[in-house]
């Protein structure tokens, strides 16, 4: 864990960004509904284990480094796996083996810190991926401009230290990337992007994204403004004191050549006090109770429980099926052949 300041930071690296003990949206979100569980996940349990990139998570951070970053900083914190290798003893063009020496070798320049390992094919559909959203009608010329991955870190009236990291922040828009797959429920795909909302409790993350936008104007103020260039600096200063601004998530499905999936992007544009803001606000403030609840109870160098009081339910509290009852099981009587 490190410590960093409150304020907002241009630039700050997504490694010093997450290691920060501090609340962010994903935290909240568990802290709503599963409060014992957070700690569980969290930098305080000694023994919870490397997380592991799946397919998917790697996709995403590859786009977000495409889309949000560009080509530069794609190239240094991007790796493409190769599809073929040379075997060393016949020279011979071989597909990827992650058992062969070669291939083996190659894992190891490559496989540290920062970087993300994708495929041939992977680094096919990111970049056509990045180049449908770039070219949407609407967002994708806002998209070429802006600020991307601003931090922005605050401590809260009863002392809870938050984060919030915009992937593009723009004078009248906050924008956020969202992968939607075979979990999205609806006839249609605006219906399943705002299941996805309501089931992954995006609501929670709007919310605490608008607290942070508000807090920018008051961290700049106050001499809170980290990193940047004069220019950027100037800017992001100016959009600051902006309050007429929309929050907008950008759903996006992979293309999926072995599915037969097409690629998907829909923007979902929401104003400040709809019925998403209200929702999360709700649920962030049942968050940070509960966070404060368990912190007072156990601390944060015990594990934490659930510990529920005993009760008697009345019989109809139980499921109506508790009393199917199964059949004694019989064998056919045997009969003897004519």
């Amino acid at each position: 864990m490190i410590t960093l300041q409150d304020g907002v930071y241009i630039g700050l690296d997504a490694d010093r960004y997450f290691a920060a003990d501090r609340l962010g949206s994903t935290d909240l979100t568990v802290l709503h509904n599963r409060p014992a569980d957070w700690f569980y996940g969290s930098r305080h349990n000694p023994y919870r284990p490397e997380r592991e990139t799946s397919e998917e998570m790697a996709f995403g951070s590859a786009l977000h480094v495409l889309l949000l970053e560009g080509e530069e900083a794609y190239r240094k914190s991007v790796a493409i796996k190769p599809a073929t290798y040379v075997d060393a003893k016949t020279g011979e063009v071989k597909p990827w083996n992650g058992n062969s020496g070669v291939c083996k070798a190659w894992l190891e320049q490559h496989d540290r810190p920062g970087v993300t390992i994708i495929s041939e094919d992977a680094d096919r559909r990111v970049r056509h991926m990045a180049e449908l959203i770039r070219n949407h009608p609407e967002l994708g010329p806002p998209m070429q401009a802006g600020l991307s991955e601003v931090s922005v870190l605050w401590t809260n009236d009863q002392g809870v230290k938050l984060r919030a990291r915009f992937d593009k922040l723009l004078p009248r828009f906050v924008v956020d990337l969202k992968t939607f797959g075979g979990d999205a429920k609806g006839r249609t795909i605006t219906d399943q992007c705002l299941s996805l909302v309501a089931q992954r409790h995006m609501d929670v993350q709007r919310f605490l994204y608008f607290q942070a936008r508000q807090k920018m104007r008051e961290l700049i103020e106050a001499g809170r403004l980290v990193g940047g260039k004069p220019q950027e600096r100037e800017w992001i200063t100016k959009v600051a004191a902006v309050e007429d601004w929309k929050w907008c998530w950008i759903f996006y499905r992979r293309r999926d050549d072995a599915r037969g999936y097409a690629p998907i992007v829909k923007p979902i544009l929401r104003s400040h006090f709809d019925t998403s803001f209200e929702s999360g606000r709700q649920k962030v403030e049942v968050a940070l109770a509960n966070y404060r609840t368990f912190v007072n109870r156990f601390g944060l160098d015990v594990p934490w429980a659930v510990i529920e009081p005993a009760e008697e339910p009345t019989d109809h509290s139980f499921p109506p099926w508790l009393t199917d009852v199964a059949e004694p099981f019989t064998f056919p009587e045997h009969k003897d052949a004519a």
